[in-house]
């Protein structure tokens, strides 16, 4: 019985060398055997030790050693610069911090970067570079139609892509292997219509540029907008590289509208807003969180002052309350992010930041395989910057609109709302 229990516990025996330790094992078993057992016995328990030498060991013995290599995708030229820019600080921030405490399972993580140029083009062709550079999760792209781009190429590697733009048709309905971590289109909207409704605010106009993000945040409010009693009566498009907006701000003004509803992400809505005060308009002006941070305030200046804008919960860190669930995690990520960089983390550091936890936490969990971390991903729950995540197979998105605040710019700092001070205790 001794040998047997021995085979069992091991699940077949692991050679040793060039076989020592199954010669070890028959030395011992012979010289106990010739004292104890009969020939039965005997024969029984050298059958049993040869297989057991013989077979090969169900797991391997060594362990993968080396750097874990994350990939990333994001805009560091191009009109999406601010945001590809704070994205990549608030990813290596993280991978720092992983670092600095001996990486993920003993082993560091080697952050490969890619640059799309703001472009959906160069995002398909950083994927299959990062591919060939043997990476097991992505991180990125912060550009909308970047993320809508490389999406067959994401489903051909299979390789998990977390991604930092926030375009519902991304993860509408649910796609294997693609994650993202901003706040969709869709709860922003909801959260931004109860707003509006709470402010009895009932007819809207609305402008939005022609990205993946403008598109899908226009037209998942409008769906919404009946529910809350909202009636937009003027829709104007605009680029993404655009710099004049009178003939959509003229329309505005003559439309009879409460309040004028952006969406968009990038330089065109600091313009919009300048132009918006020059023009002399003064019903409430408000904006997605693509803006909620001071790439947005700070050069709108004066003229952003006491803009409505949404934000993940992370934009309003300094003003939740202690007992906040989030609170601790936000504003250690925050403070070291503003230590270095001189200024708070604007939403897209918090993303960044957030994805690669998400996928540090997957290879913790399950190893540094593609398929294991998107099974660690397809059920995971994990509080960011961002706010508390439940991922499952059919939610790829993970937040819901209690993870979305309404902030007002004051001087140039994102302050909640009453409305979120409500809901935030």
């Amino acid at each position: 019985m001794h040998l047997i229990q021995t085979i069992r516990r091991g699940g077949g025996l692991q050679k040793e060398g060039d076989g020592g330790l199954c010669r070890n094992l028959f030395r011992k078993e012979r010289g106990r055997l010739r004292k104890t057992a009969t020939a039965s016995v005997a024969v029984v328990s050298f059958a049993l030790l040869l297989a057991a030498c013989s077979s090969s060991p169900s797991k391997p013995v060594a362990k993968a050693k080396g750097p874990i290599k994350i990939g990333m995708i994001t805009s560091l030229t191009g009109p999406y610069t601010p945001l590809g820019t704070n994205d990549k600080l608030g990813a290596v921030q993280e991978v720092n911090a992983i670092n600095a405490t001996g990486g993920v399972n003993g082993r560091k993580i080697d952050l490969i970067v890619q640059d799309d140029t703001t472009n959906p083009s160069q995002a398909v062709v950083d994927w299959k570079t990062l591919m060939s550079d043997g990476v097991v999760a992505v991180v990125g792209p912060v550009f909308s139609s970047s993320c809508m781009a490389i999406i067959p190429d994401v489903q051909a590697s299979k390789v998990p892509s977390v991604d930092t733009c926030a375009a519902d048709s991304q993860v509408t309905p649910a796609r294997k292997y693609v994650f993202m971590t901003p706040p969709t289109t869709l709860i922003v909207g909801k959260q931004l219509l109860a707003y509006m409704k709470a402010k009895g605010i009932t007819r809207v106009a609305v402008a939005h540029d022609t990205s993946s993000f403008g598109e899908a945040g226009w037209h998942e409010m409008k769906a919404e907008a009946s529910t809350y009693g909202i009636h937009f009566i003027y829709d104007g498009t605009f680029q993404v590289t655009s710099t004049t907006f009178t003939s959509i701000l003229t329309a505005v003004k003559s439309s009879g509208a409460q309040a004028l509803m952006v969406w968009g992400a990038g330089p065109a809505e600091v313009g919009l807003t300048a132009q918006f005060r020059a023009m002399g308009l003064t019903i409430p002006l408000l904006f997605s969180h693509a803006e909620a941070s001071m790439l947005y305030t700070k050069p709108a200046g004066a003229a952003g002052n006491g803009a409505i804008i949404a934000s993940s919960i992370g934009g309003i860190g300094p003003y939740l309350p202690s007992s906040y669930p989030a609170k601790s995690t936000i504003m250690s990520f925050a403070n070291t992010f503003k230590a270095k960089n001189g200024y708070y983390p604007p939403e897209f550091a918090f993303d960044a930041g957030g994805a690669v936890a998400m996928i540090a936490k997957a290879i913790k969990e399950n190893g540094a395989t593609p398929a294991g971390i998107d099974a660690a991903l397809n059920h995971m729950t994990i509080t960011t910057g961002d706010g508390t995540y439940s991922f499952s197979p059919t939610d790829h998105s993970g937040l819901t609109t209690n993870q979305v605040a309404i902030t007002r710019d004051t001087n140039g700092t994102l302050v909640p709302t009453k409305f979120t001070k409500a809901m935030v205790g």
